[in-house]
């Protein structure tokens, strides 16, 4: 395995040796993790892996029984006030409750709340932060609508949005395509890599899709029972093998003409001969 130090001499976060503890054991173990600017970092790996707690102990919204979580300029993220870390790490959880009777423009203004001031509320960059959120995502023409009345892809888009609007340069994404229909998963994606290629945000997205790891990332992290069994390019990263023995089920890993992994479950699997019990049948 690549070691995550050699991900970046210069990374703009570095998690290191993060456990997590759920009851008498641990769900993450000596984890660890780099993001770099202007790349995206997937975590894959099964239900159960430890993926989406160890991004929520990054964010500080999961207790870490020991680890240290370091930003680009040497500072103890750990140590950060509340209002601090917001400001160096934006955090877009898997779910999360949408607001009644607020517009687009309100709910992305949520993200400006850290960087305005405790007592007077004033926030001279507020403004212009907005407006370029709201431009990154394609939803200027759409600012003044109730995100009630949104598709699920329009108000993923909006909750990206609000992240932005924090002007951070570590955005972590838990599962960001769940529930999504395919073409507002595209639509996702495509803004992710954009985020990192053109504006040098730090990604780092838990997905659940091997295959959208493979083509949106720069770096892919396995986790298989809390533990990082693997780190690198997709290329190296996405290994049969090692997926074979991760998912507990046969996987073989392709490369497609652009160089990018295609991941595939042989087809004898998915299949029962006809009149086998449990076979498939036309509707």
């Amino acid at each position: 395995m690549e070691s995550p130090m050699s991900a970046s001499a210069n990374p703009w976060l570095r998690a290191e040796q993060v456990s997590i503890t759920y009851g008498a054991g641990d769900v993450v173990s000596d984890a660890q993790l780099t993001l770099t600017s202007g790349q995206v970092t997937a975590l894959v790996g099964p239900n159960g892996s430890g993926k989406s707690t160890f991004l929520r102990g990054i964010a500080r919204l999961q207790h870490m029984r020991t680890g240290a979580v370091t930003l680009r300029d040497g500072r103890d993220a750990r140590a950060l006030s509340a209002r601090e870390f917001a400001r160096e790490i934006a955090m877009l959880a898997q779910s999360r409750p949408t607001p009644v009777g607020i517009t687009v423009r309100d709910a992305v203004e949520f993200g400006r709340h850290p960087h305005r001031s405790r007592w007077r509320g004033s926030d001279p960059d507020g403004g212009a932060r907005i407006e370029h959120a709201l431009e990154l995502t394609r939803l200027t023409d759409r600012s003044n609508d109730m995100i009630d009345e949104l598709s699920g892809g329009q108000l993923q888009r909006v909750w990206i949005a609000s992240a932005l609007a924090q002007h951070t340069d570590v955005l972590l994404l838990d599962e960001p395509t769940n529930h999504l229909d395919l073409r507002y998963q595209v639509e996702v994606l495509e803004l992710i890599r954009e985020l990192a290629d053109d504006h040098g945000i730090a990604v780092g997205a838990v997905l659940h899709d091997l295959n959208q790891a493979a083509a949106l990332a720069d770096r892919v992290v396995v986790l298989s029972q809390g533990s990082v069994v693997a780190d690198g390019p997709p290329t190296e990263a996405l290994d049969g093998g090692l997926l074979t023995e991760v998912f507990e089920i046969d996987i073989v890993v392709e490369r497609a003409t652009s160089g990018v992994p295609h991941v595939d479950v042989p087809r004898q699997l998915l299949r029962r001969p006809a009149g086998s019990a449990g076979a498939v049948r036309p509707a």
